[in-house]
């Protein structure tokens, strides 16, 4: 697609999503037939959900599991990408069972995507440098991971885990993670680090940085700068991207996310491999647990001489989360 075009595209697809925030700011964005449908399945996979995690939390743990705060989540995602000659569905599903009353803090997390990128804006750029798609079986994995109750911002967050990675053959692995946050009153300024190192039986060590320092320039903007990087053994290669974007709240249910993103490989000539615009549109369509994600770009690729292009990417997202109210 040659460059004129794809700006109309994008300036098109940011347009309608500015037009789109202005609608009434109400609860919903479903119509009553279809609300009527999906609440009573959300009902039954939320209440699952819970039971499940407090059953399982009640096994390991105390009586206490039938009432105290329990974060467990069920997440089904589906993402329609459109671009030049590769179109695809891509779903993901991860499922976290929280288990608050066992001795020492413990998550049993079931995905279908272990190898998830830290960062959401990043992850377009950097799932075309690594290749393939978020749902297969080989890259689905079941794991308990154990993480420490302390403030982000007084102490690192250490977490220890581990789990198996589904495939031929079975790889087991351990994990290692930590999490920081540095907050500077007087500047505003806010510095976020997370990092994880896993090491796989088969596919070796892999370790993921990010680093996210942001600003609030008012009540409704945001200016931030994040910073990904992904080394893998079994490529013997380190991808990376560097965004800088600003995140503008809309309404309560709707942001929208303007970004500048670089991708790159240590592999080959050319360490950058493409420069995107992203505009990165979110509106909470029902209540808090229902998401809807179109994400236009335009990448100027630096290999292979090929000419700028435009992507599109819808998300639907839904979150079926526990912790209903219980009295003893």
């Amino acid at each position: 697609m040659k460059i004129a075009p794809a700006v109309v595209v994008f300036g098109f697809c940011v347009f309608t999503m500015g037009g789109v925030a202005q609608a009434a700011n109400t609860e919903s964005d479903l119509p009553v037939w279809l609300q009527e449908h999906f609440e009573p399945v959300h009902y039954e996979l939320t209440d699952f959900v819970d039971d499940t995690a407090r059953g399982i939390d009640q096994f390991f743990g105390t009586d206490d599991s039938l009432f105290v705060e329990n974060q467990s989540f069920l997440r089904v995602a589906l993402d329609t990408r459109l671009q030049p000659g590769d179109s695809k569905l891509d779903p993901s599903v991860r499922f976290r069972v929280d288990l608050p009353t066992t001795k020492k803090r413990l998550r049993l997390i079931i995905e279908s995507d272990i190898e998830e990128p830290l960062g959401r804006l990043s992850e377009q750029g950097i799932r075309e440098v690594r290749g393939g798609e978020r749902f297969d079986t080989n890259n689905s994995a079941v794991g308990l991971e154990q993480r420490s109750s302390k403030d982000p911002t007084q102490s690192w967050v250490q977490g220890l885990g581990l789990g198996v990675k589904f495939g031929t053959p079975i790889d087991p692995y351990l994990r290692y993670s930590a999490l920081r946050q540095w907050n500077f009153s007087e500047s505003k300024w806010q510095i976020n680090s997370s990092s994880r190192v896993t090491q796989f039986n088969q596919r070796g060590l892999q370790v993921r940085t990010n680093f996210d320092l942001n600003k609030p320039l008012d009540s409704e903007k945001t200016l931030r700068f994040q910073t990904y990087a992904e080394f893998e053994e079994m490529r013997d290669s380190t991808v990376f991207s560097q965004t800088a974007e600003i995140n503008r709240v809309l309404d309560s249910r709707t942001a929208l996310r303007y970004a500048i993103i670089v991708v790159g490989d240590d592999r080959g000539e050319k360490t950058i491999k493409d420069y995107i615009l992203q505009a990165y549109y979110r509106r909470d369509i029902h209540k808090n647990v229902l998401f809807m994600d179109i994400i236009p770009e335009i990448h100027f690729p630096t290999l292979g001489n090929r000419d700028p292009y435009v992507a599109l990417t819808f998300r639907l997202e839904a979150f079926f989360r526990g912790n209903f109210n219980r009295s003893r």
